[in-house]
């Protein structure tokens, strides 16, 4: 191997190693980084096993369960109110059609009543005109006789008084003239009487006619007003409207029932909620906040410059400690200081240690980690650092073949030369 070739790869060397104490430090400051992100996981992963403890979600789906009948009663009570009022839009319409129909129907019967009423006071007022016509005909035919005798008995007084004027036969002359003129103005009171008795009759015959018309015509309208404005069909409308509302209200009583059962079975869920997860909180509380057993953990292994492999500077320490089985952890995380005693609440990481005084690449040491009673919390990903890993690997692989390009371009530069 040519001087120049050793200089290259022990540049290339000193350069990974220089490479690998930087990513040493990075890996220290990845792992302070990762315990702060786990004890924030934790108060995390608290919250989260209340909430997904077994009880406290059941006690979510009673609270769920009792919202849900909550709202549904709720718009039960909305739909029940809705058809209420509906319902008693069409009682009032059914009422108010009822009305009218019944207000026409009366008046239409109150007009044909009356129409009634004139017609048998018309018959009536005829008839005892017609009666008096018959008396007042009966006095002026009684009349006329009485008439038609005294003017006999006048021709006869006349004639004898004629054939003899004797005082005798003057005065009984002059009695049956006298009587002859009563009866006549008898006759002439009579003869008025009837006139008047016609002309009543046929007042009456005609307030008898226009009664018999009016009662006609009150009557065509009262049939006509009980067709077209009947009150059959709007009682039945009003009757099924009003059991309608009636039973809209027993509707809406019983949603308003079922929205205080909702509320009260929602209130006992959401208290039920609220004891499940205080109670699951002070559970999980009490467990994380249990003394854990401290344990020593032995002197940390010293990587040997001539074997490269790890030997305990404490043996007795070693022995001591929990028996737990071996973990291989290939990475370059952090240096390792000198042994220490070191107590532990989380499981650690195995930490590889690079050697930088020698020209070969660090070699991965197999390193006991020690276990403890603490609940096993999940390591964060390191973000990242695989990544950097890869690249630092690629970076001296790549940083080597163009050290060994140079080289050998150089070499034949220089065998050109020669």
């Amino acid at each position: 191997m040519s001087k120049a070739l050793k200089i290259v790869m022990g540049i290339t060397m000193l350069t990974g190693g220089i490479m690998a104490q930087k990513m040493t430090v990075h890996a220290a400051e990845s792992n302070t980084r990762t315990g702060q992100a786990v004890r924030m996981n934790g108060t995390v992963s608290l919250a989260s096993q209340v909430e997904n403890n077994p009880a406290v979600k059941a006690a979510h789906y009673q609270v769920t369960q009792a919202v849900q009948a909550l709202t549904m009663a709720t718009t039960a009570v909305k739909t029940a109110m809705s058809d209420l009022q509906a319902a008693q839009t069409t009682l009032d319409a059914a009422n108010k059609t009822l009305a009218k129909n019944q207000k026409i129907q009366t008046h239409m019967g109150v007009l044909k009543q009356a129409a009634t009423d004139r017609h048998v006071k018309a018959t009536k007022a005829l008839d005892e005109q017609l009666a008096t016509k018959k008396t007042s005909q009966t006095a002026v035919t009684t009349a006329q006789a009485a008439v038609t005798k005294s003017q006999a008995a006048v021709q006869v007084a006349q004639s004898n008084f004629d054939k003899d004027n004797s005082a005798a036969n003057k005065v009984t002359l002059q009695t049956t003239q006298e009587k002859l003129k009563t009866v006549q103005e008898t006759l002439t009171a009579a003869q008025a009487n009837l006139d008047k008795t016609n002309e009543h009759v046929m007042m009456a015959e005609e307030e008898l006619a226009n009664a018999k018309i009016e009662v006609s015509g009150t009557s065509r309208d009262f049939q006509m007003a009980q067709r077209d404005y009947d009150i059959v069909q709007p009682q039945a409308a009003v009757n099924q409207a009003k059991a309608a509302v009636t039973a809209k209200l027993q509707r809406v009583a019983g949603t308003q029932d079922q929205i205080v059962t909702a509320q009260r079975e929602l209130s006992q869920a959401q208290a039920g909620l609220t004891t499940v997860r205080a109670r699951t909180l002070a559970t999980l509380t009490a467990a994380a906040e249990k003394p854990m057993t401290e344990k020593t953990v032995g002197e940390r292994p010293v990587v040997s410059h001539s074997t490269g492999t790890s030997t305990s500077t404490n043996q007795s320490a070693a022995s001591q400690a929990t028996p737990a089985k071996p973990t291989l952890n290939q990475s370059s995380s952090a240096s390792v200081p000198t042994a220490q005693r070191v107590v532990t609440t989380q499981p650690r990481q195995a930490t590889t240690v690079l050697r930088t005084t020698s020209p070969a690449m660090a070699k991965p040491v197999t390193q006991q980690t020690v276990p403890t009673t603490a609940t096993k919390t999940a390591m964060l990903p390191q973000t990242g650092e695989q990544t950097n890993r890869v690249l630092t690997v690629l970076g001296f692989v790549l940083l080597a073949a163009t050290s060994l390009f140079g080289f050998s371009k150089q070499q034949r530069r220089h065998k050109t030369t020669d």
